[in-house]
């Protein structure tokens, strides 16, 4: 058999840098003009042995770890009777960390010879294994450290803000420390770095410098994207709630910048304007309270709001079925925007739950108002029975009672005992979680009115925010297409006592 290879191998092209040593996990895909995947495979073989992790894509690997991961590409060339095999490999930036060739042509038999061309191309790739000190060495001259702020989440919650902008704020990458500035950085204020999910972004270091401007609900600055590139950017300070940003562009498309305020709390009028005449959804009569709450991840997360659990000494949960409830405890708590995450205590008896997860949350910033959405829940079931109930409407307002930005306002029918149930968009995006309805009574004696359907939901970024508080959780892509049937299967009643 013809070989395409000989052991003569061209000498190496290697990047400057050439910190191969800097990947801990490699992706190596398809070589082009390589359709029997003989070198393709090859490659492949000898990545393990030599000691990288191979994996399929950067979505198998964990967050923390994906700029360690480094992908292997390039082409297999053929001209007669001489074969030639180019590689490049790119860390996670996407930044070159080698490359390398091998070439000939010698009767010899076809597997060996590749696989000998694949042993050349790995030993002038130089790599030796995965070395935290390269990597981090590599980090810090292509990213280099921005200027810190000595502060702490404590340290904020211990002083005084002046400004309504000064506090701590998150979205689901990163939660920031804004505070007044230094007075060599030239500006007003600073948003430091409090929490991380990015290895390129350190505790104390600056994300944003803050000006400003003759509106107190306005102000312009700088903002420093994951990469650490500057970008102008205008924020708005919307009801004290949230702090959004002028467009960003990024390499994949544009960023709607959205912060939520975690501290200081808002102010109790604004906070009772949230529930409004009606209050939150109220529980089922009696001493055992219940609600709705839907699966983040089949490993356990569940989530619905906080005031269905709230001061529960036991909280179970059953799934449509089911005649034994699962015991759940809440593993995080946001009270000022009503919501909870729960954590179940033995998930290996959610294995015959929810086969296939059809629904993924996302943030809410594409909501347009009119726009179709619909709900999952257990209302009155002690009038409706405990199998899930499924209702349609539309997002009536982009905002909640008194224009609160943290809710919208939707004309799917709810009830008590709704209260936690996902709100979903048409492509089975959660986009909010049910909260909230107008008391028709209540609000008769205060307005000579009778609403119908009024009801709120929470803005699916709240809940985001909250799930980047437990770090250790990743959420869990869809698995199936949308439907109201799927989903079912993954919203459980809740009870609470």
């Amino acid at each position: 058999m013809m070989s395409l290879f000989s052991v003569t191998v061209a000498l190496p092209v290697r990047s400057a840098a050439a910190e191969i040593d800097a990947c801990k996990s490699l992706i190596v895909t398809d070589l082009t003009g390589d359709p029997s995947r003989m070198v393709t495979n090859e490659l492949r073989k000898q990545a393990r042995t030599r000691g990288f992790d191979l994996v399929s894509s950067r979505n198998n690997v964990p967050a923390t770890d994906s700029l360690k991961t480094c992908l292997l590409s390039g082409n297999l060339y053929i001209n007669g009777l001489k074969g030639v095999i180019s590689v490049q490999v790119v860390d996670g930036t996407n930044a070159l960390v080698g490359e390398a060739t091998a070439s000939g042509t010698v009767w010899v038999s076809a597997q060996r010879s590749v696989r000998v061309a694949v042993e050349k191309i790995y030993s002038q790739l130089g790599y030796t294994g995965f070395d935290d000190r390269t990597y981090r060495q590599r980090l810090e001259r292509q990213y280099p450290k921005r200027p810190t702020v000595a502060t702490s989440e404590d340290a904020i919650k211990n002083s005084s803000p002046r400004s309504g902008i000064e506090g701590i704020w998150a979205d689901p990458e990163y939660t920031l420390g804004i505070v007044p500035a230094p007075p060599d950085v030239g500006a007003d204020y600073v948003a430091v770095i409090l929490r991380s999910q990015s290895p390129l972004w350190q505790l104390g270091e600056i994300k944003a410098e803050i000006r400003r401007t003759g509106s107190r609900e306005v102000f312009t600055g700088t903002y420093f994207m994951g990469n650490k590139h500057p970008q102008g950017i205008t924020f708005t300070l919307d009801h004290d709630a949230v702090l959004r940003g002028s467009p960003l562009t990024t390499p994949t498309g544009t960023l709607n910048l959205s912060l939520v305020r975690v501290w200081p709390e808002l102010s109790k009028e604004t906070a009772s304007a949230a529930a409004g005449p009606g209050g939150a959804i109220s529980p089922s009569s009696g001493t055992v309270f219940l609600g709705t709450g839907f699966l983040l991840a089949r490993e356990g997360l569940i989530a619905t709001n906080w005031h269905v659990v709230a001061d529960a000494t036991k909280i179970t949960i059953a799934f449509p079925g089911w005649r034994e409830a699962l015991p759940a405890e809440v593993a995080i708590r946001d009270k000022v925007n009503d919501l909870a995450i729960l954590r179940v205590t033995e998930p290996a008896r959610l294995a015959n739950v929810c086969q296939e997860l059809p629904y993924q949350l996302t943030p809410s910033t594409g909501v347009t108002l009119g726009q179709q959405v619909s709900t999952v829940g257990y209302p009155l079931t002690s009038l409706l029975g405990s199998s899930p109930k499924f209702s349609e409407g539309v997002v009536s307002s982009k905002n909640g009672l008194q224009d609160d930005p943290r809710n919208f306002q939707i004309s799917a029918q709810v009830q008590p005992g709704s209260s936690g149930s996902p709100l979903f968009d048409t492509a089975g995006h959660v986009v909010g979680i049910v909260v909230a309805t107008l008391d028709p009574a209540n609000v008769y004696k205060t307005d000579s009115a009778l609403p119908q359907n009024v009801n709120f939901a929470v803005k699916s970024d709240y809940l985001l925010n909250l799930v980047a508080m437990l770090p250790a959780e990743k959420l869990a892509p869809p698995t199936t297409a949308f439907s109201a049937e799927k989903a079912a299967s993954c919203v459980g009643l809740i009870q609470a006592q």
